[in-house]
């Protein structure tokens, strides 16, 4: 009887452990020498080094962190002997080499469930090469909000053409809205637009048009209104005036009417030549004061007294229309580029003075247009006037009117060279506002337009923080490298773009680079929001490069040195550092700084990972009723993590009865196992997925004489095992029945084993029972018989472990 129990104690054990039963070998098996891993931003290449061209299966489950390779009659030859490959790598834990004879089985351990994977062929026929990836999630698509409703409401629009010098339109509102003003020269509109603004019920819209001006359309968004105007008036001006109580806009239109008949007398057929003297020197002396005053306003400029300059130009330009109007003398082409002049004075002054309020150059830019497409005189300047009305407006964030002026820029004046540079201006608008796709459209299509670019650098730089913003590490990188190489101070300047820029570089696991660039941000902006990561981040280089006691010392570092938020992060990598350092005690103290961050900091946004992470770090070192507890906690608290909802604090929960069950079965504590099952059989243990473990709790259950209990745990595995596992399973059913004293029972499912399973490492035991129960019953002829033919079939076995049955038959 103790040979029979050593061999039952020894197939057992075989089974828990997995061993293959097959002892098939080949000749000449080949070997694994090599491992080598090489990480590219988020991509992880594992490549394994054989002798030859393997022959292997896959048996994948990502969800549970698993993926094995059975290599065909192949050995593991390692150099060092060791048989584990782990990594310090936050998606690949490592690789555990099992001798399966004559196979080899590989099994990568992820720490992650949302990877994907696919192979690709090495350098050479011996190298299989496994590239692990997060799988990316799109993120949901957000419709816009609806726009705030109006609050002011448009109640009435007078006209007013008394006085025979300009006609007023007196827009009349229950507040002050503001009011923003875009002429376009090609078509002679001018739409007016008041933001935050909505007609009231009781308006009506009255149509007008007079010599001057035309009241074309009113349109309407959700909380704005715009009007169109026409330009009649050959000589178009605008004005505005703004008054309070009640909230009024006065727009005055100034021009000449074109339905007036002006009857010009001509002058004489002849004038004398004194008379003709006296007025060309008139306009020599007119046109000496337009240039006098042009150069002495372009002098004032070139000094930065732009308040002497503005007044030089508007000289220059009065005389100018004065010599028109009483001379009826061609326009001075200076006096025409002087209003530019005004123009681009004021943005200048606003630009170096850092003003906010640009309205009056557009103004004036949109003024000089007018009056340039009017006389056909300095056209040429346009381009660049309807530029810096863009720029004005971009300067004021108004992004959309900006992107309006520069999309009519490149639509009226296409080759010029303000078009093409609007295109890089438009684009930083998007980055503003967040449209990476589109900036890298518009950066890309200003790179390919301009010969030369004046902001190469710049664009190179927001093209990467594009990248970057889109997750798309490896181009970002790219675009990065090419930027630093032109100009490497400019980043800089900006700690964000540098920040965003050592993002990248750690992405992609160029850790030196990075590691310079987030010291450089520390350096230059140790009080920028940033720089507190950076220094945690100082702590993860060192970290993934394997050199865990300095990251911890970085990490101790940011905690003395910054708020409670960074103090409690810092310890959290701390503690999970030394949860997963083997062969220490260190897990203790993790376990301690997570009961610390729960208990004293239970509003922090920490307190999440440090509740799952003390389940798994109890888990990993075998206290598995406190894990237990732990990941039940868990998952009553947090049951939209990703965690419960994709069933790994489950599975974790499945691991941790497991190895409880296991470790009481193999102190022989049947009554331990019992309790265990009945404590979590109905939560956990009705459809437990380790069907060993279910084993294990029925044979707990035969060994104690719960024979009944048994029995059912026996039928309900029947139907989920098979081979080897399935032959036990059945011989200790039948064990089952002969201690519950059912003979007949017994002898039957003796009889069928001995049928369904000739060939059995089971079969010397399965005799011996079948004739003992014939025995057990009196029938001694069936019992004599049945031990004669095995003691036939057995004292000639070479196998000296089978031929044991013989002597005590």
């Amino acid at each position: 009887m103790k040979a029979r129990f050593q061999t039952i104690c020894w197939l057992i054990t075989s089974i828990l452990m997995l061993f293959p039963m097959s002892m098939n070998a080949q000749e000449e098996p080949m070997s694994i020498s090599g491992v080598e891993l090489l990480r590219k931003g988020e991509q992880v290449s594992i490549t394994l080094q054989t002798s030859g061209k393997p022959i292997y299966e896959l048996n994948e489950n990502l969800k549970a962190r698993t993926l094995v390779v059975k290599f065909r009659n192949t050995k593991a030859a390692f150099a060092d002997g060791r048989r584990d490959r782990l990594f310090n790598d936050p998606q690949v834990e490592g690789i555990r080499f099992l001798d399966m004879e004559p196979d080899t089985w590989a099994q990568f351990k992820l720490r992650k469930d949302d990877l994907i994977f696919d192979m690709v062929p090495g350098s050479n026929p011996g190298q299989l090469v496994f590239r692990f990836r997060p799988l990316i999630q799109l993120p949901p698509v957000t419709l816009p909000p609806d726009p705030e409703p109006a609050t002011i409401a448009l109640e009435a629009l007078d006209y007013d053409d008394s006085n025979p010098d300009f006609t007023s339109l007196t827009f009349s509102f229950t507040g002050p809205p503001r009011l923003f003003v875009l002429e376009n020269p090609q078509d002679r509109t001018v739409r007016l637009r008041f933001a935050d603004t909505a007609p009231a019920d009781s308006f009506t819209l009255t149509p007008y048009e007079d010599g001057r001006v035309r009241v074309d359309e009113l349109t309407t968004d959700p909380n704005q209104v715009f009007v169109t105007l026409g330009q009649i008036a050959s000589d178009f001006r605008l004005e505005k005036d703004e008054l309070s109580d009640p909230a009024r806009w006065v727009i005055r239109i100034y021009g000449q009417p074109i339905f007036q008949d002006i009857a010009i007398e001509e002058e004489d057929s002849s004038l004398t030549p004194d008379e003709a003297a006296k007025l060309d020197r008139e306009k020599r002396v007119r046109n000496a004061e337009i240039r006098a005053a042009y150069q002495q306003g372009e002098n004032h400029f070139r000094k930065s007294e732009y308040d002497l300059a503005i007044e030089q130009f508007q000289k220059a330009y009065a005389s100018g229309k004065n010599g028109v109007g009483e001379f009826e003398d061609e326009w001075n082409p200076l006096a025409i580029q002087s209003l530019f002049r005004i123009a681009d004075t004021k943005y200048t002054q606003l630009e170096r003075r850092r003003g906010r309020n640009y309205h009056q150059a557009i103004d004036d830019y949109t003024t000089a247009i007018r009056v340039a497409n009017t006389t056909e005189i300095a056209k040429d300047l346009i381009p660049h006037a309807q530029f810096r009305i863009g720029r004005s407006y971009q300067q004021m964030r108004f992004s959309q009117e900006a992107n309006t002026s520069y999309e009519l820029l490149r639509r009226d004046f296409p080759s010029s060279y303000e078009a093409q540079e609007s295109s890089f201006w438009q684009a930083l608008n998007q980055i503003a506002r967040r449209e990476w796709g589109q900036a890298i459209l518009q950066f890309e299509e200003y790179l390919k337009a301009m010969p030369n670019p004046k902001f190469i650098h710049i664009a190179y730089y927001k093209i990467a923080q594009a990248y970057y913003q889109q997750q798309k590490f490896p181009e970002a990188r790219d675009f990065f490298d090419r930027a630093r190489a032109l100009d490497s101070r400019y980043v800089q300047e900006d700690p964000m773009l540098l920040f965003h820029m050592g993002e990248t570089y750690y992405e992609n696991a160029d850790y030196d680079v990075a590691r310079e660039i987030f010291q450089l941000l520390l350096d230059r902006y140790p009080d920028a929001d940033f720089s507190k990561f950076v220094a945690l981040r100082l702590g993860d280089f060192l970290r993934d490069e394997g050199k865990e006691d300095e990251a911890i010392a970085a990490y101790s570092n940011a905690i003395r040195s910054y708020s409670l938020e960074i103090a409690l992060m810092g310890k959290l990598r701390i503690a999970n550092i030394q949860a997963e350092r083997p062969y220490s005690d260190e897990y203790r103290q993790a376990l301690r700084t997570y009961d610390e961050i729960i208990t004293l900091y239970p509003d922090s946004p920490q307190v999440e990972e440090a509740k799952l992470r003390k389940g798994l770090t109890l888990t990993l070192y075998g206290a598995y009723r406190e894990a237990i507890a732990a990941l039940e906690g868990f998952m009553e608290e947090y049951p939209q993590s990703v965690y419960v909802r994709r069933n790994i604090i489950q599975e974790n929960i499945d691991e941790n009865l497991k190895g409880l069950v296991d470790r009481a079965y193999q102190r022989q504590d049947d009554l331990g196992v019992v309790t265990i099952y009945r404590d979590y059989q109905a939560k956990y243990l009705l459809n437990f997925r380790f069907d060993t473990t279910l084993f294990q709790v029925a044979h707990a259950h035969q060994k104690l004489g719960f024979h009944n209990e048994a029995m059912d745990l026996y039928r309900f595995l029947e139907s989920r095992v098979e081979g080897p596992m399935l032959e036990l399973l059945q011989l200790q059913a039948a064990e089952t029945l002969i201690q519950a004293d059912d003979f007949q029972q017994a002898r039957d499912q003796l009889a069928r084993f001995l049928q369904r399973y000739p060939d059995s490492v089971y079969d010397a035991d399965v005799r011996k029972k079948l004739a003992d129960v014939y025995k057990q019953a009196k029938e001694f002829e069936s019992a004599a018989l049945v031990y004669e033919q095995a003691i036939e079939k057995y004292e000639q076995d070479t196998d000296l472990l089978r031929a044991e049955v013989v002597p005590e038959l």
